[in-house]
């Protein structure tokens, strides 16, 4: 069952990898229209020349999310094959028991609303709680 672990693994790291490339994909080609938009829209040389670097750092940074995304789906993979805790899952024993002070363990002994000091009449609804 080990080398069944590792299979599924395996394709949830290759469909994860491939969502991230597919997401850069759609960067790229979404900087590429804003681009084109912006040298249609402008005369000025220095424009367009800053339309063109910020679609060039724009797929850098998509290149580099997609980077990002492979090494972490990896490292993912990785974790789980070697029997490791689980990404998203608290293990039992790591932290100590919280503890409780007097104020934590208030209780509310008002019964009624008119006993309540957080009461305030209002003046159409006869009282409500703030």
């Amino acid at each position: 069952m080990q080398s069944g672990r590792k299979a599924a693994e395996s394709v949830k790291e290759s469909a994860a990898n491939t969502s991230a490339s597919a997401k850069a994909g759609m960067e790229k080609a979404r900087a590429t229209a804003k681009e084109k938009a912006e040298k249609m829209t402008t005369r000025d040389p220095a424009d367009k020349e800053a339309a063109t670097l910020e679609k060039e750092m724009g797929n850098s940074d998509a290149e580099l999310n997609t980077d990002a995304a492979k090494a972490h789906n990896e490292a993912t993979r990785c974790l789980v094959e070697s029997d490791g805790p689980r990404p998203g899952y608290k293990t039992r024993g790591t932290e100590p028991p919280e503890t409780t002070t007097a104020t934590e363990d208030y209780v509310d002994d008002y019964t009624t609303p008119a006993a309540d000091p957080r009461y305030h009449p209002g003046p159409t609804s006869g009282g409500a709680y703030r």
